[in-house]
């Protein structure tokens, strides 16, 4: 109760200093943007996301220094959003009109009206929206922006839904007081963090399966906040990581009024996406650093025979990796593994009917 108190009041003192700011007229000469995230569906349904919010300036490129990546970071945290923000989606002949909420952000989770046409056979599955911002406070705004929407087509023979930090990303979530995963955040940019070693080779593999051409959509699900989106989707593109959409959450203590058996955002997304694929199976990767094997057995024993296998990477902490060992092989008709490299994960993949080993090979290079 306390924490959920705490977060109410984090929540209201943010929109209190954001109400105040537009009172006064600071950063009005800063323009609208509008932030459309990665959506992704089927035939007959989409799900898709973004945020309205004055400009935050931000400028970057490789060769940044530490103080224009910490201005960067001070900016993506500081932004200012604007809520009752009119929206407009245009996608497949059908329009959907939208308002954002307090934090500014939109969401649009819907049938279609009329079903898409079979995507095509061959990869890639994106397809496009239309967002157009048409009002603000009354304002009338004509300011597009097109949104990536993933249609898994006949080329699919599973999904992967992978962690982001520790698992992709060298994050170093479990150090003391976690100093260096804020003094990354903080002063690195995406030109300068790292991925783990034959992350991409391996991921790239899974995406095109056993047969060597399939398209295998992957999901990042992170606890990771929305303000860090441009960050990741550039990370992800720099380190040759397949594409795929992004489900983070939002900014602030990550507790609210939920029920007393809820395992946090990774878990109800990882729901999400299970739901709107029901004849799909999954693939699910993670680290040993939070919470993931338990989250990953949760869904095990909610989705029976949906699972394909698990693949949670060692941080190195031997009293985690007991537990997550543990859990692991408590899953018995689960091909799962506790893995120190991504190389030893392709092999036992491959030995699963899930990639060429000698695909990931070729990747390598």
């Amino acid at each position: 109760m306390a924490r959920t108190r705490l977060h109410y009041w984090s929540k209201k003192l943010g929109h209190s200093w954001s109400r105040l700011w537009g009172h006064l007229g600071w950063g009005n000469y800063r323009p609208v943007y509008l932030h459309t995230y990665r959506g992704f569906g089927r035939r007959d349904y989409l799900f898709l996301s973004g945020r309205v919010l004055l400009d935050n300036g931000i400028l970057k490129n490789e060769k940044d220094s530490a103080w224009r990546n910490f201005n960067n970071t001070i900016k993506r945290f500081n932004s200012r959003v604007i809520s009752n923000a009119h929206v407009r989606v245009k996608f497949a002949g059908e329009e959907f009109e939208l308002v954002t909420d307090a934090e500014g952000y939109f969401t649009l989770d819907t049938y279609l009206a009329t079903p898409l046409p079979p995507p095509p056979a061959k990869p890639p599955f994106w397809q496009k929206a239309q967002v157009n911002l048409t009002a603000i406070s009354g304002q009338q705004l004509n300011i597009s922006q097109e949104a990536e929407i993933l249609i898994p087509g006949s080329a699919t023979t599973f999904g992967i839904i992978s962690d982001i930090d520790d698992t992709i990303l060298k994050t170093y979530v479990t150090s003391w007081l976690k100093w260096r995963p804020i003094y990354l955040t903080i002063i690195k940019n995406a030109f300068s963090r790292q991925a783990f070693s034959k992350v991409a080779p391996f991921y790239q593999a899974l995406r095109r399966g056993a047969a060597g051409h399939c398209y295998n959509p992957f999901f990042y699900v992170s606890n990771s906040p929305w303000n860090l989106y441009d960050f990741l989707e550039e990370f992800l593109d720099l380190n040759k990581l397949p594409r795929g959409p992004l489900l983070l959450r939002d900014f602030g203590l990550p507790y609210k009024d939920n029920s007393a058996g809820y395992l946090g955002h990774k878990h109800e997304q990882i729901i999400r996406i299970l739901e709107l694929y029901p004849k799909l199976p999954f693939v699910l990767i993670g680290d040993s650093g939070e919470r993931d094997a338990d989250i990953y057995q949760a869904i095990c024993q909610r989705y029976p025979g949906r699972i394909k296998a698990i693949y949670i990477r060692d941080v190195h902490s031997s009293n985690r990796a007991q537990r997550v060992q543990r859990i692991l092989s408590s899953l018995t008709d689960i091909p799962s593994l506790l893995v120190k490299n991504y190389g030893t994960a392709a092999e036992h993949a491959a030995d699963h009917g899930l990639l060429s080993y000698a695909n990931f090979q070729a990747l390598q290079q």
